[in-house]
């Protein structure tokens, strides 16, 4: 979700070598030559990847950097990269701390109002246009007063743009990948987890797909990857959907995972965003086991089981209580201890959960600062 999200149904919240030549034989005249060249180049602009016409870089492409992991895509991966929770939590306990008010220094006040630090913020660049997407550093930086790893919702297309799907596969817009990788960089921000086209399985963003455009999803999908991974190769990639929402065109009601899933070597994390509303209201034992596996769709253990078959990690990057306004249950502290107890019994793969908690939306399921939902609030805070 980002600032104004739309459900199933309804209306959803929505609220960045030194090339050695071979080393020279110790004969005066090839040094002389050697050092007759650098001054030339220098004096053109140019260097070892430059010709003599003005500084004119050469057509050879400069090899992308090693990375520092070179274990496959995976839980393993994601887990090295990543760290130890500092919550000391078996995973990455996460915040969405509120549409603009959302700041570092609210992040930890968050985690100081649960007893325990988070370790992940949810967050997004603005997503208008494809500049407004590729110049966003402001929703890096405004969280850089707090060491959490970012969860970053990366949209494949702006709201703005005549552009594809297939025209992202095509590499049309690489440049604005590379620089929002750059941009994580520059912030020492290398190891954050990218959501690319989150919630593809909805209708509600640009990048939305079906069964008709799942090739066009996963090569947009991988290509992304490709182009972010040689820029900062330590990121993290997470397949993510919608979960108790069916992809259009379906023939069975796992084709949201099976059909938009891009493959195993450039994920790291299969996950879903779920709300208590809808098609995954939990209000007693039954409806909880329609949440965990839909009878039209995918839900939280069939993600589950999915990242398990596959050796990858499991995220929950938004999950939440919801409004009635919006189809939900409101204040509902038994979707809180049911959500729990499903974290811990697959905490052996789980690699992150992050409650979404804004209060400016009709979905209004803040827990804190405001305290809209004052028994989902007391009961998260004896949880967590």
């Amino acid at each position: 979700m980002t600032e104004e999200e739309t459900p199933p149904d309804g209306v959803r919240p929505d609220p960045v070598k030194r090339r050695r030549g071979p080393i020279a034989l110790i004969v005066a005249v090839l040094l002389v030559g050697a050092v007759t060249w650098f001054a030339i180049s220098r004096l053109t602009g140019g260097g070892p990847d430059a010709t003599l016409n003005g500084g004119a870089p050469s057509v050879s492409p400069i090899p992308p950097p090693e990375p520092r992991s070179t274990k496959p895509q995976g839980l393993e991966r994601a887990r090295e990269l990543l760290g130890e929770p500092r919550s000391g939590e078996a995973w990455l306990s996460g915040i969405w701390a509120g549409g603009d008010t959302a700041t570092g220094e609210r992040v930890e006040r968050f985690g100081q109002w649960r007893d325990k630090p988070v370790d992940a913020i949810t967050m997004y660049p603005a997503t208008d246009t494809w500049e407004t997407i590729r110049g966003s550093n402001w929703h890096i930086e405004t969280f850089g007063t707090s060491p959490a790893i970012l969860s970053y919702g990366l949209p494949l297309l702006p709201v703005s743009s005549g552009d594809t799907l297939a025209d992202v596969a095509a590499g049309k817009q690489d440049e604005v990948f590379r620089q929002i990788a750059t941009l994580l960089l520059q912030n020492g921000r290398g190891n954050t987890i990218i959501r690319i086209g989150w919630e593809a399985n909805g209708a509600w963003f640009p990048w939305n797909a079906t069964v008709e455009t799942a090739e066009d999803y996963k090569a947009a999908f991988r290509r992304v990857v490709g182009v972010m991974k040689a820029q900062a190769p330590d990121l993290v990639f997470d397949f993510d959907i919608g979960c108790g929402v069916k992809l259009r065109g379906q023939t069975d009601r796992l084709d949201a995972l099976t059909k938009l899933y891009p493959g195993d070597d450039v994920v790291d994390l299969v996950g879903c965003d779920t709300y208590d509303w809808h098609h995954t209201k939990t209000t007693d034992d039954k409806s909880w086991s329609a949440t965990q596996r839909p009878t039209d769709s995918p839900g939280i253990a069939d993600v589950a089981q999915f990242a398990r078959d596959r050796g990858k990690g499991l995220s929950y990057p938004e999950w939440g209580i919801a409004s009635p306004a919006e189809g939900g249950a409101g204040d509902n502290p038994y979707f809180i201890g049911k959500m729990r107890a499903f974290f811990e019994a697959n905490a052996d793969i789980l690699v992150l959960e992050s409650y979404f908690s804004e209060p400016t939306t009709s979905l209004a399921n803040s827990i804190w600062e405001p305290d809209q939902n004052p028994r989902s609030s007391a009961e998260y805070a004896r949880l967590w």
